[in-house]
């Protein structure tokens, strides 16, 4: 059996509204076979989108999860405040060797509330500075290593 220090388990969701029946099973899931190995849950909230995250929505999701009993075990991280540790991770990667090449993506806020919403990739940041649009980097060679550092 695994230690406590060993095995992780996590809830991820994004604060676009309420908890949806389904995600709350795929918690339900993820915290009963984290506490079957005694390990750690976590929750990570995934608050990255910003056009598609609505106010308010992340503190309803916790509210809803401890209704039900389940509570992270440590505080919950948000991605969007995990800027600096991410950067410091793909920097690591690189003295290490590895290569994660900045490309850039920018979101037309007027066709945020499209599905998906618009994201067009670019090579340089867009020297258009409309506050209707922004530009923000991403990482073409990592699996989401911006936002996860899983590279």
């Amino acid at each position: 059996m695994t230690s406590s220090t060993d095995y992780r388990g996590r809830f991820a969701p994004s604060p676009t509204g309420p908890l949806h029946f389904g995600s709350l099973i795929a918690a339900v899931g993820s915290y009963l076979n984290t506490k079957h190995h005694h390990g750690t849950w976590l929750v990570r909230m995934e608050d990255l989108d910003i056009p598609r995250c609505v106010a308010g929505a992340a503190e309803d999701i916790l509210r809803t999860l401890a209704a039900f009993g389940l509570v992270s075990d440590k505080p919950v991280i948000y991605q969007s405040q995990r800027s600096a540790a991410y950067e410091e991770a793909l920097q690591q990667r690189g003295r290490l060797g590895g290569a994660c090449e900045p490309q850039y993506f920018e979101i037309d806020r007027a066709g945020v509330h499209s599905s998906p919403p618009a994201y067009t990739s670019l090579n340089t940041p867009s020297a258009n500075t409309s506050a209707q649009r922004t530009v923000f980097p991403a990482y073409t060679d990592c699996i989401a290593a911006r936002y996860s550092c899983i590279c």
